[in-house]
């Protein structure tokens, strides 16, 4: 009984952090509260030029660091096959 409190407990608070507040409890500007629509007068969208793009180096992470995490990888991938040799396959021999 106990714990089925609690869980209704706990469920009734997650609930109310998802409940949204009233807006007139979270004081919101009288512009907002009252339901008079506000005109605002158009104005013709601006064109913006695209920038062009400049053919630039590679920044140095793709330059040294991808080739870096490619080598460390092999060697991990090598290291692993090498212990796997030495220490795993060649403690067990099979009996004909």
């Amino acid at each position: 009984m106990k714990e089925t409190l609690t869980n209704v407990v706990g469920a009734l608070v997650v609930l109310l952090l998802f409940v949204p507040a009233p807006l007139a409890v979270v004081g919101t500007p009288a512009a907002y509260a009252t339901g008079s629509p506000q005109v605002v007068a158009a104005e013709p969208a601006v064109e913006v030029p695209e920038e062009s793009e400049d053919d630039e180096e590679d920044p140095w992470t793709a330059r040294f660091l991808a080739p870096a995490v490619v080598v460390l990888g092999a060697l991990t991938v090598g290291a692993s096959l090498a212990y796997y040799v030495v220490r795993v396959r060649g403690r067990y021999r099979v009996v004909h």
